[in-house]
Parts: C-alpha cells; structure tokens; sequence
C-alpha cells in the first residue's frame, strides 16, 4: 500500500524534545512532509526514553521515524544562525522548551519571522506561554494529575490512578499538528506568520470537555454514566463489564445466573444503581470469581452483554483481529530486526528510518552552502555533530 503524501513540499524545523512535540512532528513526516529534527549534541531526551531496541529507544523509534537529525549546540553563535538558516526554509518550526527560553537564546518567534515573514511557529509547553504557571515544568502525570484526569480515574479503594501511558503527551503533539496544519491549510498567499500556543495543560483539558463542562456547571465531580460498569476478578484474571441500555444491564444480570438482580428496585435505574453501586459490585464480584475470563466473555457475547477481557499488550498483538486488519504491521529496524509497530488511524504505513543523532549534519549543512571546510571547522569545535566524523 503506498503511502499518501499530502504535506509532500512541506519543510518542518523540529526543535522539540520529549513526546508532545516529537510526536507532532512526527505526524508531518508521516504525511509527507520534510522534517529536519535540530537536536542537541547528545540527542534529544527522548533517546533515552523507554526500551532500547536496535541501539534505539522506544519512544525514538515511535516519534521520530523519517526525520533528518543535523545535532547542534545552539548554546553557541553559530549554532543558533544555523537554526536561524533552517528557519528561513521552513514552513512550520516547532520547539518545546519552557517560554522564555527561546526567546533569551534569540530563536523565538520574533527572531524566525523576521527572516521568514510567514512562518509558522509553533511552541508546546506545560501551561502555555501565558499566566502565572508558564514556567513550571510538567510533564504526563503532573498534567494528569492537574487536570483533573486522576480524580475520576480511581481504584476500588477510592486511590487516584495515574495512567502508566504518556496519554496527554500524545494527544498535545496530534492538537498541535491539527492547529499547524489548519494554520496552513487555511491561509491565503503571503499571509503572516503566527505564534500558535499549544499546552498540555488546555489538551489534557479538553479531552476532558464533558466532564469538566458538567462540572462547572452542577459544582460537584461528575456522576458514574453507566454503573455497574467497570474492572471485575474473576477465577483467572479480569473482566471489563460495561452498558448503555437497560437492556444490557439485564444482560448482565442473566450472565452471571443473577436475573434476579434485573428486577430488585435498588438496581433498577442507572440512578438507583449509582446509589446502590457498593451492594452491587460485591454481588457480582461473588459470581465473577466463580469462572475464568475466556469463558465469561463467551457467556456475555451470546446473553448480549458487553464483556471485554483485560487485554495484556501480548492479547493484543496475537489478537486474530488485530492480525487480519494489519493494524500492527512489522517494521524493519536498522539492524535487521523486526518489530510490532501500531500505524496511525487511518491506514497510514509509515514504516520510514529511524535517524541517529547527526546522522543528515553534513547533508543539510551542505544544503545550507556551508562549504567542507566549514563544516569541519564546526566539528572540531564542538557546534556541530557529524556522525561521519570529518
């Protein structure tokens, strides 16, 4: 299947680091779009994040497929005109760095369009470029816990759950690629350019929309939508049990051989059921434990009740369905190896390299007509890294 290349012409300076802004990225270069990621000397943090598979990191090897790396120290003159250069050329630049910071090394947004009228620039951080928190740090599970997000996700015993995925990374770095591209998308011949503001903090927020609007408006945390919906035991493992309709919770009620439990007036109603979840929860956990997953979840199916065993990644991966739909296609590392990677909704393969740190150094600083001696008057001097070692 050959890939669809919308942002084919596009040429995207990537300065971020981590997941958010990587992953933004990321989705240009999955587009089509040229992406020269500007990283440090030592590469960018999130090299280090994660499995080492191949000689790479997990998260590198998710966020950062199809990038040109050029490692610059932009702690140096030099290597900020270098930036500077890249940015008379882009389209769209994009950093994360706490505000304040790019600005006080001369490559804030100010600086890019003074050289490039109609860039693009987008900045991702904690809490925006604006408001008395702006240059706090955040990272995922500050942003859970800030926004609110760990307050409805609780264990049995009432504890805040912290999700052990880089949930509101991810779903920054796919708002900031929508704003950019609609910036793009939208505008007319010779437009400005414009400084889009893009935060963890107002992403984790609105994902979160339904809730925090109930909120707002009945001064209380927003009530269970479906109980007895939830995580169950059961003699092997667990059981995600959920419902929409009445009639599902009947369902439920003659799966677990309860009918019984359909007709008690404390459980009639989601409304009674809220009021009386504890008592129902310890009912049904009685009968849960009784038999394994595999069977319960083919005991749901056929009463028409929604069961889902709690899928480990392996469940997943060997799932048949995930199988014939390819929705995990191998992906050939630098090594030879292959492993499992997701692709983006939508059927997007993007199955592009892997760089290493300084990997396009010489190659895009040769396109910027820095001559050979240049360059390596730039190595030996530390501003640059070339992996060719010249």
């Amino acid at each position: 299947m050959e890939r669809p290349t919308p942002l084919k012409g596009l040429t995207v300076l990537d300065m971020s680091q981590g997941i958010a802004g990587p992953s933004c990225a990321s989705h240009f270069a999955a587009y089509g779009a040229r992406v020269i990621k500007l990283e440090p000397r030592e590469g960018d943090w999130i090299r280090n994040l994660g499995s080492r598979i191949a000689g790479a990191s997990s998260a590198t090897i998710v966020y950062n497929r199809g990038k040109e790396s050029i490692a610059v120290d932009l702690k140096t003159e030099e290597g900020r005109e270098i930036a500077l250069e890249l940015g008379e050329k882009a389209d769209v630049v994009l950093e994360s760095a706490r505000p304040g910071v790019m600005e006080r090394l001369g490559l804030g947004f100010a600086q890019f369009s003074e050289r490039n009228p109609s860039v693009v620039y987008v900045s991702i951080s904690g809490y925006g470029q604006r408001g008395p928190k702006r240059e706090t740090p955040m990272v995922d599970t500050v942003g859970q816990a800030f926004s609110g997000l760990m307050s409805v996700i609780r264990a049995r015993d009432g504890a805040p759950v912290k999700i052990d995925v880089p949930l509101i990374d991810a779903i920054t770095g796919l708002y900031a690629f929508q704003a950019a591209s609609m910036e793009l998308w939208g505008r007319k011949s010779g437009a400005p350019g414009r400084h889009i503001d893009v935060s963890l903090m107002q992403s984790a927020a609105h994902i979160q929309a339904i809730n925090i609007v109930e909120h707002a408006f009945a001064g209380r945390p927003p009530v269970l939508l479906n109980p007895p919906a939830g995580n169950y035991p059961t003699a092997d493992g667990w059981i995600a049990i959920t419902l929409v309709t009445e009639a599902q919770y009947q369902a439920i009620c003659r799966s677990v051989g309860r009918p019984e439990l359909g007709t008690d007036p404390r459980y009639a109603t989601f409304a009674a059921r809220r009021d009386h979840l504890a008592a129902l929860r310890a009912e049904l956990d009685v009968e849960l434990k009784k038999k394994p997953t595999r069977e319960w979840a083919e005991i749901f199916a056929r009463e028409g009740a929604l069961g889902q065993p709690i899928n480990d990644y392996g469940d997943w991966l060997g799932d048949a369905h995930v199988t014939a739909v390819d929705a995990a296609p191998d992906y050939e590392l630098a090594t030879g190896d292959m492993v499992r990677l997701p692709h983006l909704p939508g059927g997007i393969m993007d199955d592009a390299a892997v760089p290493i740190i300084g990997e396009h150094t010489r190659s895009v600083l040769t396109e910027l007509a820095y001559t050979r001696e240049e360059i390596a008057d730039l190595v030996r001097r530390g501003v640059v890294v070339d992996i060719d070692g010249e």
